[in-house]
Order: C-alpha cells, then structure tokens, then sequence
C-alpha cells in the first residue's frame, strides 16, 4: 500500500509539473497587464472614481466578466496585480498585510479560483503579481496583524531606501523601500515561509507565471532558490534603466521586464531621439542578456507615466506598442493603451477603465490585428534581423515578415535592399488594405506616411509556379485575413 501510495504522489507530482508554464512556452503568449481595482467592477457600474489613491471598486468578477474585451484585442494571457489581503489602503496590492488571505475588496478566494478556471477554459494563462521583498506599512510598529510575519525578529533593522548609497547593493537589499517594513530573507524562517507561501499559492490557484515586485532588494542567492522551487516563469521587476545591471537578475529569475529597451523606446519614439539608438540598445543587449527572448517588453506600466502624459503623438505611441509586440521578447501592454490613456506619475495613469471600455477604438483594432497576426503566422519564434537604421526609421525581419517603424510624422521613404526576398516578391501590409510593393532589381520601396508602422507579408504574383502561389495564398489568408488578401488580389498581385 505504502509503493502504491509512492507511485500516485510520484504521478500526481509529474502532472503538476507538465502542466506548469515555464519561460520557453511563455514565450508564445501576449500579456495584457490589469490593475485588479481598477479595470471593471462586477455589476458593470461605470461611475467614475473621484480619488485614485483609494480603492475604487474592480473586482475579479469584473475581469472575469470583461474576458470578450480582453480576448478581442487578441491577447492570450492576463497579468493581474498583487491578490492578498493588504493594509489599509492597498488598493494597488503591494502593501501586504495577510499572505495566507485573498483581499476581500477584490473578491474571495472562490471568485478568484474561476476567474483562473475561465481563462484556461479560453486558453489565457494567468501571471500573478506577488511581493517578497516587504509587507505593509504597520500601526505604530506593531507587527502582531501582519501574517505570517508578525515579530520585528522578521525584519531589517529599519533603514529608509533614501538614505543609502544605490551603489552599495548590501544596502539595496537591506533597506526599507518607501518606508515598507523589509523582510529579511537571510534569516531561514523568513525564506522558508515565503517560498513554502509561493508555492502553496501557484498550485492553489492553478497559476502560470509570477511577476515579481521589487526584485534587486533581495538577495539574488534567495531568488535563485524562489525560482528553482516555484517551477513556474518568474518575471521580476527591476526598475534600472542600465543593461548589465538589468542582465544580471537573469538566472536568479527566470525574465526581467526590459527597462532598457522600455527606455530606448521612449527615448526614439517619444523624446525627439533617433531610431539608432535601436540599433545601439540591441548591439549592447544581443551580447549581455542570458536570453533576450523571455523578457518582458512593454512602453507603459503602473510605474511609470504613460507615454502619452508626456507627448499627444498618438502615431508615435502605436509605433511604439507595434515594437513591443513585433520584437523579440515577451510583450506586455498595460490596461487602457487600448483607448489612448495618458494618465501620469502614479496613480494617476491608474485610472478606472471601466468608464471607456470601447471596444471599436482604433488602438483596440490596432492591437487586434498585430496580435492575431503574431498568433498565426508564430513569428515570436523566428530569428529577428535588423534589415535598416537611421535617424528616423528602423526596420527588421522575423523569418519572411518584415516590420518598418519611423518616428517621425514627416513623409519617409526608403528603399530596402537588405533582405531575404526573391525578385518580384510581392509584399502586402497587413495594417491596411491594398498597400503592396514589388521586389524589382533586388530592392524594394518603403513609404511610411504620418508616423504609421507597416507590417509586410510576403506573395507571388502569377509568374511563379501556382501551387506554390496556392499554398502561400492559404497561409496568408489565415494570417491576415481576407480583406487585406482582397486587396493584393485587387491590384494584379
């Protein structure tokens, strides 16, 4: 009875681990990034919220009952902020006051269980934000409602993040972020009781991926081991812009989310920069991260701004998106990109979407297209190569898709000759119907007009042997369906 009993644990224990995400296979998905409280609340109210520093009403059941919107842009997995019961005033979820308890104010544990069974049902996977680095803020220093860390014992000796030298990792890792109360994961207690937490919690609530908050304020030995024993993709938060910095978190996590890239972005699409300085960041990055495919691309968060706080330049922003999702990585798109949000410093880009849910707007559309695309056509897994750069347009492919970016809302042409297409190639843009250029003596022409990014797929026109033709028609009109097809068809191609 006792080997059989063996067998079914072994059994039961190899299931779970099949059934984990890891990194590799997170690399197919789209991540759209939610603020439980403030994406959609469970009735459908839509009253706006009157203060952004409180709670304003969003629950699981508001997601679990927006999962069409969600799924109608095209994404295939959901990021959603930290779920324990928090402080007073945690609305954001980073303020722990109860691992072991879901926050009422979102809904129960129950709601919690089938907002996760729903979204496997519709084959969206579910990353949850968690924080290990510290619990919430206390009453006068007493610990004895924080659980399980209800001793100063659990502690680092207080020391206020702003008074350190950030050069000094020890400090870093020791100091009290915002004036938190820092848990100190070298004391064994501490760094058993979190990783038995996280790891009760994944199988719990059947959970595909943890972003982690505040990574570099813990020792990287104790991610390493956190990661190891969690058996699902980690992606930590590591909010330096400086690339060897960024790089050196990966391995003691599984991704970091790319502030490098983030910063490059903003810098080309947004601050007046030049689209070199893509061809800069990757020069640096192709050489220093263990594996630029898993971590997390994105232009906007509930850290930062949002790109369009500082700039009206809608067209910038959706070249912008267009490269998190196009380039290599995984991307992630914050909630309300989708209706132009440009909400600034915290929590003011947290704004309640529920007042503007509209799913006809045209970064809605927008979104939906590329991501259908990336789905279809799978090109997250093929080779991206740099195909042009200068100070206004940046250009790459993956496999036969080509991808062109400009930043800038002046009329821009060039003519590509650096490619991997055969004479009289014909490529369609999939962003809109009808326009196609020709491969015609080795090159051919890229016009892009008030900021617009084009994505070309390729097509043969009657010269070439038809089955070859056929069997490229078939793979092209799954991948940018029929309109755009029309319109090739439409001008002789």
């Amino acid at each position: 009875m006792k080997h059989f009993l063996s067998l079914l644990l072994l059994s039961t224990l190899l299931i779970l681990n099949t059934e984990a995400k890891t990194a590799e296979e997170w690399k197919s998905r789209s991540v759209y990034q939610i603020i439980t409280d403030r994406f959609a609340k469970s009735d459908g109210d839509a009253t706006p919220c009157n203060d952004l520093y409180r709670y304003c009403g969003g629950t699981f059941k508001g997601i679990l009952n927006s999962l069409d919107y969600i799924q109608g842009m095209g994404f295939d997995a959901i990021w959603i902020s930290p779920v324990v019961e928090n402080t007073d005033g945690g609305y954001h979820g980073y303020w722990a006051k109860n691992l072991y308890k879901i926050n009422e104010n979102f809904g129960t544990a129950e709601e919690l269980k089938e907002l996760i069974r729903t979204c496997h049902s519709r084959d969206i996977w579910v990353m949850i934000d968690i924080v290990a680095n510290h619990m919430g803020y206390t009453d006068n220093g007493d610990y004895s409602s924080i659980i399980p860390f209800n001793d100063i014992k659990y502690y680092n000796p207080y020391r206020h993040c702003d008074e350190i030298d950030f050069n000094h990792q020890p400090d870093v890792e020791t100091c009290w972020l915002n004036g938190l109360p820092d848990l100190d994961q070298s004391n064994p207690e501490v760094k058993s009781l979190l990783i038995e937490w996280a790891k009760d919690f994944v199988r719990t609530y059947d959970i595909d991926a943890l972003r982690i908050d505040t990574v570099p304020h813990v020792a990287k030995s104790f991610w390493a081991e956190f990661t190891k024993e969690v058996g699902v993709y980690t992606i930590g938060e590591v909010l330096n812009f400086n690339l060897p910095y960024l790089a050196s978190y990966q391995g003691a996590v599984d991704g970091v989310l790319n502030y490098a890239l983030y910063s490059t972005l903003r810098y080309a699409f947004q601050a007046g920069g030049t689209m070199d300085s893509i061809q800069h960041y990757y020069d640096g990055a192709l050489s220093t991260w263990a594996d630029i495919s898993i971590l997390g691309n994105f232009v906007n968060n509930h850290d930062n701004p949002r790109f369009l706080a500082h700039s009206g330049n809608v067209a910038a922003f959706k070249a912008a998106i267009a490269f998190t999702l196009s380039s290599v990585g995984i991307p992630m798109v914050y909630y309300g990109d989708e209706q132009a949000y440009g909400g600034g410093q915290d929590p003011l880009n947290r704004e309640p979407l529920w007042t503007n849910m509209n799913s006809d707007s045209d970064i809605y559309h927008f979104l939906k297209t590329i991501n259908e695309f990336r789905k279809e056509t799978k090109y997250w897994a093929m080779d991206q190569v740099q195909r042009y750069s200068d100070y206004n347009f940046y250009a790459f492919t993956r496999g036969q898709y080509f991808f062109a970016f400009t930043n800038s809302l002046d009329y821009q042409s060039r003519s590509i000759s650096y490619h991997n297409y055969p004479e009289e190639t014909v490529l369609c843009n999939i962003l809109y119907q009808g326009d196609c250029v020709e491969v015609k003596n080795g090159q051919f022409p890229v016009v892009l007009l008030n900021g617009e990014t084009k994505i070309f797929v390729p097509m043969f026109n009657d010269q070439q042997a038809d089955a070859e033709k056929e069997s490229r028609w078939e793979g092209i009109a799954m991948a940018i369906g029929s309109s755009a097809l029309a319109g090739a068809r439409s001008m002789g191609f």
